[in-house]
């Protein structure tokens, strides 16, 4: 009888445990540990709203003469061969900025710099201080030249390069560092070029092919500074080394592109190099060929470089570079190549629409590899 009475007592609290447990730990909260520490914002598939155009998102569409009396001549102009220029200001990299020039006319603005011309965002800020600002939409659909768009951003999306649209039809893309999660850069443009460069899925309407000029088919020394002096600014936002330039890492660079563009069926299956050569003759932003991690280590394999102490990435076609970058460092797959805290080399190797960027292991560092083995 008593071991009766003793099991009806277990009984009773272990079912009354289990109907309380819902109010003591409820859902919600137990999705809130889980989600801790991890960048979550909620998916939203309404109709997008636009918000109220201010600082640098109202200079999208004007005339580069409005920009310049506000903001002065920029230090640099470069010519790009995708049929726009690239104005660059800021000496420090505190106060960076680049502008795409089309027709006289600003496209794009990539604000690195923490102005009062990026309110309501600010350099720094984490994805959920946005949205208590705003709601961040997946859905953004619109009309461009008579013909519909429709587009649609994924969770990795929305939560690393949200889309924000003003009520001037122009837009802005969020850059949030993958390692920090906070916002790196913000780029304003117009609906052209996110046609252009379309990062996210395209569910009605065709991404906008890009408009090649002729260029040289040498290495573009002035782009590859460009884009390590991108990726280092980026670094030293993480508080990570920035990369060392050396003629060494330079000339790999450019021996590895070489290599893969003269014996490419060394490194690509028949399959990969179709694609490659797809990717080639459309020149868009739907057609981006990369190469995976095994690739790139088979390349260095053929290029006699230690695979145990160098990475990189090469793709095309580039639209624009620092776009292209801002997109790595704001991806979870390629975040993780330029995360490490060892002192490293870099050799960028940019030609025509193509880069290969080599990081290598510094002297230093391989030595002290070396003697702990």
């Amino acid at each position: 009888m008593n071991r009766f009475l003793a099991f009806l007592g277990v009984f009773f609290i272990v079912l009354i445990s289990g109907y309380l447990q819902p109010v003591f730990f409820p859902a919600e909260k137990m999705q809130q540990e889980a989600d801790h520490g991890r960048q979550v914002v909620s998916h939203t598939a309404l109709p997008y709203e636009e918000i109220q155009t201010s600082g640098y998102a109202a200079y999208i569409g004007k005339k580069t003469a409005d920009f310049v009396v506000e903001f002065g001549e920029p230090l640099e102009k470069q010519k790009t061969m995708m049929g726009y220029d690239l104005w660059i200001y800021g000496e420090k990299d505190s106060d960076y900025l680049e502008v795409n020039v089309q027709n006289e006319k600003i496209a794009a603005i990539k604000a690195f710099n923490d102005s009062k011309e990026t309110t309501p965002f600010s350099i720094g800020m984490k994805l959920s201080d946005v949205s208590e600002l705003m709601t961040i939409y997946s859905n953004f659909a619109f009309t461009y030249k008579e013909n519909n768009y429709n587009v649609e951003l994924m969770e990795e999306d929305m939560n690393y390069r949200p889309l924000i649209a003003f009520d001037n039809k122009t837009f802005a893309i969020l850059f949030f560092n993958h390692g920090t999660g906070k916002l790196s850069a913000v780029t304003y443009l117009d609906k052209k070029t996110l046609l252009t460069l379309m990062p996210y899925q395209l569910v009605e309407g065709e991404v906008l092919p890009f408009l090649v000029t002729e260029q040289a088919s040498s290495f573009d020394a002035i782009k590859s500074n460009q884009v390590i002096r991108t990726i280092n600014l980026l670094k030293l936002k993480e508080g990570l080394p920035t990369y060392r330039v050396n003629t060494e890492s330079q000339k790999n660079a450019q021996k590895l592109f070489d290599i893969l563009n003269k014996n490419q069926k060394s490194v690509l299956s028949l399959e990969r190099t179709e694609i490659w050569q797809y990717s080639k003759e459309e020149m868009s932003a739907a057609a981006i060929f990369t190469l995976t991690n095994d690739e790139y280590q088979k390349l260095l394999k053929i290029g006699q470089l230690d695979k145990k102490k160098a990475t990189g990435m090469y793709t095309e076609p580039v639209y624009d570079s620092t776009f292209t970058v801002l997109s790595w460092f704001s991806d979870s797959l390629y975040h993780s190549r330029f995360a490490h805290q060892e002192n490293e080399n870099i050799g960028v190797a940019f030609s025509k629409a193509s880069m290969l960027v080599l990081l290598q292991e510094t002297e230093k560092e391989i030595s002290q590899t070396e003697e702990s083995e």
